[in-house]
């Protein structure tokens, strides 16, 4: 749903920025699954920890994996800044087809380091069994948050706001990670001191 809502905004714009905006997406999409990747690798290393009860080790697992998806989604915002143009002419001959793929692919990509936030949070409460929290960050990143962040953003700055959802989207939706996060450590500390008294 979301993305027929995101292709119908572009749309709006001409056949040029949709095919643009497919391929900015698809060359997106490497650090994107890139992060799913390790989200997915650790989760069962945290659930291993979390039913162990070893929250120190948890927590470092947490800390790095976090650093390390971020640290990775950087320096894909390095080379598609870089070497944008390049990528773009590998799809496409079109000089002003390639400027506006390498423009859409350097505001999309602005998000990638957002994602080892985004991502190791959403499978830490998967591998803490907690589902609902999982499915409330998922419902906020693609329905909840993004669809109103479109038609927002488009409203305020027509094309340039509906590709630049995506990222104001997951920078928003960080926050609340880092929240939900902090408050589920503050809670398990509470719940350790009550066992211990």
């Amino acid at each position: 749903v979301a993305n027929i809502v995101l292709n119908n905004f572009i749309g709006i714009y001409g056949s040029d920025a949709v095919a643009s905006y497919g391929i900015a997406y698809k060359l997106d999409m490497v650090p994107i699954l890139l992060s799913v990747g390790l989200s997915q690798g650790v989760a069962s290393l945290i659930g291993y920890y979390y039913g162990a009860e070893r929250k120190k080790q948890l927590s470092d697992v947490m800390k790095f994996s976090t650093l390390y998806g971020i640290l990775l989604g950087a320096m894909f915002v390095v080379v598609f800044v870089l070497f944008g143009n390049t990528l773009a002419s590998i799809f496409l001959q079109d000089a002003r087809l390639i400027e506006q793929t390498s423009y859409f692919l350097r505001i999309l990509c602005l998000s990638a380091p957002l994602l080892g936030v985004i991502n190791m949070t959403t499978y830490y409460f998967q591998a803490l069994g907690k589902a609902v929290h999982s499915l409330v960050i998922t419902l906020l990143r693609n329905a909840i948050l993004f669809i109103p962040g479109v038609v927002i953003l488009n409203y305020l700055w027509q094309l340039n706001g509906v590709i630049a959802a995506q990222p104001v989207v997951e920078l928003i939706l960080t926050i609340i990670c880092l929240f939900m996060y902090g408050r589920e450590m503050k809670r398990n500390k509470v719940s350790e001191r009550g066992v211990q008294g």
